[in-house]
């Protein structure tokens, strides 16, 4: 399905720079003439330096050429939505049905991040409180269904499972401003140096950025993909979650459980 041009569009992002592997679509949309709205439901922050993210996330939305009064900063803590989900929820719902975009992006349900996940959670459930029908779409970031010579790292790109991994060719500004929006975020080079390599401008141009529809009967319980996920296997260490406990968190926020 191709994207629309000239509709309203929602994307949710859980940190600033996640913005940064689908920022060459929200700038050849906005210049289509889509109305573009962005929000972070956190500013990063957990191993300290929240303002400096929020600097730099101000940068690269300068960069991108779009206006800060598009911009909304929820501020919930990093690493904190988990605990949060039933909140963040009636936010997002709120936001659904002020702004009524007929299409959302939300970070990939992938594994790699418990607030990526979260995030596509809220994208499903702050629509189902807010009563409105939008399409809802995914981008994907990192994770670890990859295979072994990559260390299981799958980066840009989803996990091998349906639905059908679409892809938007950029145009040679929106290619550019993708650039200047990694090299915004300078304190998170760990995660835009392999981001850069995986989009190169050739591959932007001819394959461009991936994308896909999310299913509407998606379940959020079940793990998205088979073997240790991403979060489990390489950071575990200070984010101490298994989906286990993100499964019990939606659940509760769906008021299931408890």
């Amino acid at each position: 399905m191709a994207l629309t041009p000239g509709a309203r569009y929602l994307f949710l992002f859980a940190h600033p720079d996640d913005d940064a592997f689908i920022a060459g679509t929200m700038r050849d949309l906005m210049t289509g003439g889509s109305e573009i709205h962005a929000v972070w439901l956190t500013s990063g922050g957990f191993l300290g330096g929240m303002k400096t993210r929020e600097a730099e996330l101000a940068a690269a939305m300068a960069a991108l050429g779009l206006d800060g009064s598009y911009l909304r900063f929820a501020r919930f803590p990093d690493l904190g939505l988990l605990p949060r989900l039933d909140q963040a929820a009636d936010y997002v719902a709120s936001l659904v049905t002020e702004l009524r975009p007929e299409n959302i992006f939300a970070t990939a349900f992938e594994g790699g991040h418990p607030d990526h996940d979260a995030v596509n959670f809220l994208a499903f459930e702050g629509v189902r409180r807010s009563a409105q029908d939008p399409r809802i779409y995914e981008y994907p970031l990192y994770n670890s269904s990859g295979p072994l010579w990559h260390w299981k790292w799958r980066i840009n790109a989803f996990p091998p499972s349906p639905p059908e991994t679409l892809y938007n060719p950029l145009s040679h500004d929106a290619i550019e401003r993708k650039h200047a929006v990694m090299r915004a975020y300078s304190t998170q080079w760990l995660y835009m140096v392999p981001a850069r390599l995986a989009s190169s401008h050739e591959r932007m141009a001819t394959r461009g950025e991936p994308y896909r529809l999310c299913p509407p009967d998606r379940d959020h319980t079940l793990p998205p993909h088979a073997g240790t996920l991403g979060y489990e296997r390489w950071f575990n260490a200070f984010m101490r979650i298994r989906f286990k406990k993100f499964a019990k968190a939606v659940l509760e926020a769906r008021g299931v459980g408890g």
